[in-house]
């Protein structure tokens, strides 16, 4: 969802909460006023029909009781319907009905005019009030007192539709200008969020552009707010990854060139080593056969055996100093299944393990890994020959495999002396040994050339050091860097 979205639905959905509750808090305000005019009007109601009540009894009895209140209730009902357009009863002090102006006028209040009359006869007034779907009516009961005592009670039920209609008018004339109101705040919002996110979408897709490779794409900046510095900066920063892309291209060619010139001279010295190999073994063979009884040329071969020594010696430190990269020969990629592969691989290094007196012990699951089979074939030799090596008090070494979230993972597990520190930590350099006595004949490039080859084919090789060294290889199942072709 984009940004300008969820900040509408958000300002949306607080402006309708805030909306609701203003709007209910007025409501409850008109209520309320509405209630207390109504009160107020039954109030006045009670206290001018109460004293009528009193002036005509007055008048026209000459005792004020029960009796005298029966005789004039008809009067008095016709009094209060005619000057206060409400219907009215009266009642005496149990409850029953003496007199009143129709009961279609109170039909449906029954429950209310009951609990009234019933407070009413404890000497209270009550008034209550019930709502219909566009009136309210005002239910009045109050006892009748004369002569510090009560003699029956009124029951007075009267609308106030002009009242209801009043608040309902101006509850919808309210809502209606909420309504506007949040609409014109939603339209202004819009715009105003449209305007700070439209760089921001222009900055979003140039971003994209840049992911994709494509630096030549613009970005217009407008103003000084956060969103335009943001741009800007944005702009400096593609600028100068365009120009150290630019270098590392440049670099990358230089590089290119150097390994192509270094590849060259790898071949071509490889090529010359034949020269004084060819030369030492002739003069070798003729002087191990006798051929030639010559003191003299015998003494002239010694000195070109041990001049093409020498020649081959510069040759090959030579090599080794130049290539310390290393020159992988190019073999074609293909699927290798490990399973196979590896246990050839223990099977041929049985042989050898059998002379140390140790077994190799195979726990090799099934996988497929795309790469050089030979190059992966020799990784494994030389680890595996590390561990048939540098094994002390065990008898066993152990080859462990298993695919597994998309890689091929190996172990080599042997018992072997702790590797010192200062060997362990540049492990996989080229040139790095130890002092002992396996290592004498050794230039120290197994593991670095085991390094390289699991590089090549975009993997992991560790090694945990301590009483049991182990080896770890992870190669990608179906992903790495080598073509498949």
């Amino acid at each position: 969802m984009k940004i300008g979205v969820k900040f509408n639905l958000g300002l949306s959905v607080i402006l309708i909460a805030l909306g609701l509750a203003l709007n209910i808090l007025i409501r409850q305000a008109l209520v309320s006023n509405m209630e207390s005019r109504v009160n107020e009007s039954l109030k006045e109601i009670m206290n001018s029909t109460s004293e009528y009540i009193k002036y005509r009894l007055i008048t026209n009895s000459s005792a004020l009781n029960e009796e005298a209140l029966k005789n004039e209730s008809a009067y008095v009902i016709k009094h209060l319907s005619m000057n206060y357009q409400c219907n009215s009863q009266i009642r005496d002090m149990k409850g029953n009905v003496i007199e009143n102006d129709g009961n279609e006028g109170f039909e449906g209040f029954e429950e209310i005019l009951k609990k009234g009359t019933d407070s009413a006869v404890k000497g209270m007034a009550v008034v209550d009030l019930k709502y219909s779907k566009s009136n309210v009516n005002g239910i009045l009961s109050y006892p009748i007192y004369i002569d510090n005592g009560y003699i029956g009670v009124v029951n007075i039920n009267k609308e106030y539709k002009s009242v209801y209609s009043s608040y309902s008018n101006v509850v919808r004339l309210i809502t209606v200008i909420e309504i506007l109101i949040f609409i014109l705040i939603f339209i202004l919002t819009w715009f105003m969020t449209s305007k700070i996110t439209k760089p921001i979408t222009n900055l979003t897709k140039i971003v994209k552009e840049v992911g994709e490779g494509n630096y030549d794409g613009v970005v217009k900046v407008d103003g000084k707010d956060e969103v335009a510095v943001l741009s800007q900066e944005f702009i400096n920063m593609k600028d100068k990854i365009k120009e150290q892309i630019e270098t590392i291209k440049l670099e990358k060619e230089k590089v290119e060139r150097l390994e192509k010139g270094r590849r060259s001279f790898f071949n071509s010295v490889t090529h010359e080593l034949k020269t004084p190999l060819t030369a030492i073994s002739g003069y070798a063979e003729m002087m191990i056969d006798g051929i030639v009884k010559d003191e003299e040329f015998n003494k002239r071969a010694l000195s070109r055996i041990y001049s093409e020594s020498e020649r081959l010696h510069k040759l090959v430190l030579e090599l080794i100093n130049v290539s310390k990269g290393l020159s992988f020969v190019d073999e074609e990629k293909v699927k290798v299944d490990m399973y196979n592969l590896l246990n050839q691989i223990c099977d041929d290094m049985s042989i050898k393990a059998k002379r140390y007196s140790l077994e190799i012990c195979r726990n090799i699951k099934g996988g497929i890994i795309f790469g050089q089979s030979n190059k992966i074939k020799e990784l494994m030799i030389n680890v595996i020959d590390n561990a048939i090596k540098y094994s002390v008090d065990g008898d066993r070494i152990s080859i462990n495999s298993k695919a597994e979230q998309g890689y091929y993972q190996m172990e080599v597990v042997n018992k072997g002396k702790t590797i010192p520190d200062e060997i362990y930590d540049n492990i996989f350099e080229p040139f790095i040994k130890t002092e002992n006595e396996g290592d004498k004949h050794s230039r120290g490039l197994g593991l670095y050339i085991c390094s390289e080859i699991v590089k090549e084919h975009n993997g992991e090789i560790s090694i945990e050091n301590g009483e049991n060294i182990i080896v770890k290889i992870k190669i990608p199942s179906f992903v790495n860097k080598l073509e498949t072709t």
